[in-house]
């Protein structure tokens, strides 16, 4: 897989960014990685943390994903999603949040979980889980914050490192980890890793981008074979098509280079 991660290292170079890339065979071991522990602004890959969070504290007792939260019309922030745009929705299930802020990277919903459970207590369940270079350090949306250089940030190693430890049930319990697995499959902005996927197979993922900001990370389930994790995350690419290019030629060659396709 290495020959494969260096030619799409030197392309990001030749378009004018940044390529961060972890592949990990859980099969055979095989693990290749390039700019693993490079901070990339982390995007919507945010997301990630914090719904393994929420699910901790639900698995833990102390929350209910059956709670409701009300969406009042201030609380509504603009960027992806829906909740935005539902008049008539007064409040949601925290499940329903959970599933709207990963499948359609919902913002409104992600602020919503966030006051819930905590941004500190996101980044203590980051830091207990070794995601040292992990950050929640504004909601989504907040352009002030952004400004005044807070920024949400990660590392394509921690993100590999999250999405391991899911796969392998190592973060939460049996149902719980179903639960991320099956939310993280039914993602609906599938222009990146999913691209090149082979029929049958298919990606627990989330996405994330921001100006100049391009990322994709998941796991792959062929079903007949133990799973791979897949992180590509890129900066400094003006052009948005081609870095989601870059990350769904990512993909295929590492898929090839695995034998998947």
């Amino acid at each position: 897989m290495r020959d494969e991660l260096d030619e799409q290292v030197r392309r990001a170079g030749r378009l004018g960014g940044t390529l961060g890339v972890v592949a990990h065979d859980l099969g055979t071991g095989e693990r290749a990685a390039a700019g693993a522990d490079r901070r990339f602004a982390a995007a919507s890959v945010i997301k990630l943390p914090i719904l393994l969070a929420v699910l901790a504290e639900a698995e833990a007792g102390g929350r209910s994903l059956d709670d409701r939260l009300a969406a009042p019309p201030d609380a509504r922030v603009g960027g992806s999603g829906v909740v935005k745009d539902l008049a008539d929705a007064a409040e949601f299930s925290v499940r329903d949040l959970l599933t709207l802020m990963i499948i359609v990277s919902d913002n409104t919903a992600t602020n919503l979980l966030i006051g819930m459970v905590g941004m500190d207590a996101v980044n203590a369940w980051c830091a207990r889980h070794g995601l040292h270079g992990t950050v929640l350090a504004r909601v989504m949306m907040d352009a002030a914050a952004r400004e005044r250089g807070e920024e949400n940030l990660t590392t394509p190693a921690d993100i590999a490192a999250l999405l391991t430890g899911l796969v392998r049930g190592e973060l939460l319990g049996e149902r719980a980890t179903a639960r991320a697995l099956d939310v993280l499959s039914r993602q609906q902005l599938n222009d990146r890793l999913p691209r090149h996927l082979p029929a049958g197979v298919t990606l627990a993922h989330k996405t994330g981008e921001l100006a100049g900001v391009c990322h994709d990370a998941g796991i792959v389930l062929p079903g007949d074979r133990a799973p791979i994790v897949v992180v590509a995350m890129t900066e400094g690419i003006e052009n948005e098509h081609d870095a989601a290019a870059l990350i769904s030629d990512t993909g295929r060659a590492l898929y090839a280079a695995t034998g998947l396709t």
